[in-house]
């Protein structure tokens, strides 16, 4: 009698689910994050933003880019090199020459395109003329008002948004509106930097994005402002660079979207 083996099934079907299931977490690992113990998908990156505008203020460059800034006839604006042995503007920058009362928001813009949700950033800093001997009235006017940053949806001089530095002791949000100033956000310096003053002749990169009523406002890649203006009176406008009684240097500007 012949003798009959028994064979058996090797039980393929679990351990392909197995494998299936290793493959599939291990790819979860990869874009799990953990914050203060709750898991969490990250998000997947963005697309590259598309960059609308940009100029490094070098000295060589002869494109047609520098046809496109307008004054809006306060102060004295002027591409230039270095001239102090401070470190920035080896090649190049636009710098504001007038700390004049008479010079509020002093204001170089783009005559084209036009933006209405865009990030607009630049790096900057003030200075003021400290050799002239100020009064303390003078004084504290340099340390708490000065100011450089960028100016968005402008319509014309009289309206327009505002980012900029505030002297030593922060930076402001605001708008003008039929030549009225309005504050929209004035956050003081014990909220960010580490609660540092903010000093002249110092580098600062400042960034803005707007995105329909929402504001945000960034310092050093540090966010200071978070801002929705349900009562916006313009959506669409020039964007640009500004001075409030002081100097300014600017080593560029560039708006992606």
């Amino acid at each position: 009698m012949k003798a009959v083996v028994s064979k058996k099934r090797f039980p393929t079907r679990p351990i392909i689910i197995f494998i299936c299931l290793c493959f599939w977490l291990t790819g979860c690992v990869q874009k799990v994050v953990y914050k203060d113990n709750v898991k969490e998908v990250a998000a997947a990156p963005s697309a590259s933003a598309e960059t609308i505008f940009f100029d490094d203020f070098n000295l060589n460059f002869t494109g047609i880019n520098r046809n496109l800034w307008i004054s809006n006839g306060k102060a004295h604006w002027v591409w230039q090199g270095k001239t102090s042995e401070t470190p920035g503007c080896d090649d190049g920058c636009l710098k504001q020459h007038s700390e004049d009362d008479r010079a509020l928001n002093a204001i170089m813009y783009i005559s084209t395109p036009q933006i209405s949700n865009a990030t607009i950033e630049t790096k900057t800093r003030m200075n003021f003329d400290l050799s002239l001997g100020i009064t303390e009235s003078e004084l504290k006017r340099y340390r708490y008002f000065i100011g450089t940053g960028i100016v968005f949806r402008l319509v014309d001089q009289n309206n327009f948004y505002m980012f900029r530095l505030a002297g030593e002791e922060g930076c402001v949000l605001g708008k003008m509106v039929d030549g009225r100033w309005v504050d929209l956000k004035n956050p003081r310096r014990l909220n960010f930097l580490e609660g540092g003053r903010i000093k002249a002749n110092n580098w600062y990169t400042l960034k803005v994005t707007v995105d329909g009523n929402n504001i945000q406002c960034f310092i050093n890649g540090s966010p200071v402002i978070n801002y929705n203006d349900l009562e916006s009176e313009f959506s669409l406008g020039h964007f640009g660079l500004v001075t409030f009684k002081c100097f300014g240097d600017f080593e560029y500007i560039k708006v992606t979207k």
